[in-house]
């Protein structure tokens, strides 16, 4: 039940997503108020918004809140900025106009632009840009890889001495193949290979592959830098590591203090307050790869003893 007369920090996530969770008991022990609305369950509430007076209300059941900017402290949103698959063929038109229309409605809610975020979705959105990503990161000073976004395979612009290359998706790869969810993990593929591939439908992330290094998984939180280094059996992953990540290990890392401090620097330059950022660490140094702002976290949680919940509500809190 919520306090009366108390600043209320709204949550907008989905029902099962067990990071959220961790925010909620953690805001629970804190005696604190929340509303958590969950978008996959949207459609049981009644929602009224006054953009002019910019008051939201809300009911469920026998309970009712409104919000303005006066009460709401703080927002925090777990959910993608807006939903990939709004348009598969399976959907009906009902579900694809629930998908689109109350993502746009959770966009919308920029208007309370005071209450503090953990992250806004239109700073989401435009955070999502790998190639802006990647220009930040270089401008903050961290070292990035040789990178080019193409439909064809640039191979006058690529150094001498390749053996292979990295090839991804500019934007996250979720495809429906045979009614089963497919996801594009990050390849390697040898210059021979690449040099054969047909780029000309879609434009693709190609980099210089990086060896011998070891990922790291940087969280920031506003001002509060959480690094696990991701092994198996103690030594560093020869490409995607989620490919194996039944069979790694989280082990927590303090990074030097200046890589450290141009990780929060490229957050707050992206216009986020939260961030997890994918560093490799080789001979010549720590070399940026991207950042995700609606990134995992609760499995650092429990397997590299990172408080990250708690530094999110110390955010939250004000």
């Amino acid at each position: 039940m919520l306090k009366e007369n108390r600043k209320i920090i709204l949550i907008l996530s989905n029902k099962y997503d067990i990071t959220t969770d961790y925010v909620c008991v953690e805001l629970e022990r804190r005696g604190r108020n929340y509303l958590r609305l969950n978008r996959d369950e949207f459609n049981r509430y009644r929602v009224l918004v006054n953009p002019l007076s910019r008051e939201l209300s809300w009911s469920c059941g026998e309970e009712t809140v409104t919000l303005d900017p006066t009460s709401l402290q703080a927002v925090y949103y777990r959910a993608p900025t807006f939903l990939r698959d709004n348009y598969q063929p399976d959907l009906s038109a009902e579900e694809q106009l629930y998908r689109s229309q109350w993502s746009a409605f959770v966009r919308d809610l920029d208007i309370f632009s005071e209450a503090i975020w953990m992250n806004n979705p239109v700073a989401t959105y435009k955070a999502e840009n790998k190639m802006l990503q990647l220009h930040q990161a270089n401008e903050v000073g961290l070292l990035c890889p040789l990178t080019f976004i193409s439909n064809y395979f640039p191979e006058d612009r690529l150094p001498s001495g390749l053996s292979d290359i990295i090839i991804k998706s500019l934007d996250t790869g979720l495809l429906r193949m045979q009614s089963q969810e497919a996801f594009v993990y990050t390849n390697i593929v040898s210059l021979e290979e690449a040099r054969k591939a047909n780029y000309m439908g879609a434009p693709v992330i190609l980099q210089e592959h990086v060896t011998s290094k070891v990922d790291i998984r940087v969280t920031v939180v506003h001002n509060s830098v959480f690094a696990a280094r991701i092994l198996s059996s103690g030594e560093g992953i020869v490409g995607d590591w989620r490919k194996a990540k039944d069979y790694v290990q989280y082990q927590h890392f303090e990074l030097p203090e200046d890589i450290a401090s141009k990780c929060v620097l490229l957050v707050k330059k992206l216009g986020l307050s939260f961030g997890a950022i994918d560093l490799v660490e080789t001979n010549n140094g720590f070399i940026f790869i991207e950042v995700n702002p609606t990134g995992e976290w609760a499995w650092l949680v429990d397997s590299a003893g990172q408080e990250i919940h708690k530094s999110i509500c110390d955010y939250l809190d004000g």
